[in-house]
């Protein structure tokens, strides 16, 4: 009777989180995932264009640094940009962060981002961003600032 209830909990516990038959157990995936190059390399500054080109998305800090497991704080600058050329602050943006873990189909639970604007124009505090298992993590920011809208994606492989 024992052996068909850990069983069923086990495919239960792979089932929720989304794992294929290729992932890589929970144990490996920091490993697998540094392995395969997919995450971004941390250092202060990192910066990406958003998807539409008309906003530019640095990463000052973040603590733990590089990013880790479970709840991080980041400082995010957000600059105008035009052909390419980064321009002025990004001040009064409205931002939406949205942690996921595309290989196992979820993202972090009950925690929401906290953003709180900084006194530095631009910048913003991000908290609360719960990385909480290793492996690999997409951390989509939406960003609004007055008719301007604009995407980005930083990509870490959380070890374990």
């Amino acid at each position: 009777m024992m052996r068909p209830l850990a069983m069923s909990f086990g495919v239960a516990l792979v089932a929720a989180c989304g794992a294929s038959g290729n992932a890589p157990a929970d144990a490996d995936e920091a490993l697998a995932c540094v392995n395969s190059m997919r995450g971004d390399l941390y250092a202060a500054g990192l910066a990406h264009p958003g998807t539409s080109g008309l906003l530019r998305f640095e990463l000052v800090s973040a603590d733990p640094a590089p990013p880790a497991r479970n709840l991080n704080t980041w400082v995010l600058q957000i600059n105008s940009m035009a052909s390419g050329l980064v321009g002025a602050p990004a001040a009064d943006a409205t931002l939406t962060v949205t942690p996921f873990m595309p290989d196992h189909q979820h993202g972090a639970g009950a925690y929401t981002v906290e953003v709180t604007p900084l006194p530095d124009a631009g910048q913003y505090q991000l908290s609360k961003i719960n990385t909480w298992m290793p492996g690999y993590w997409e951390i989509t920011i939406d960003a609004q600032v007055g008719a301007v809208r604009d995407t980005v994606v930083f990509k870490f492989c959380i070890q374990a």
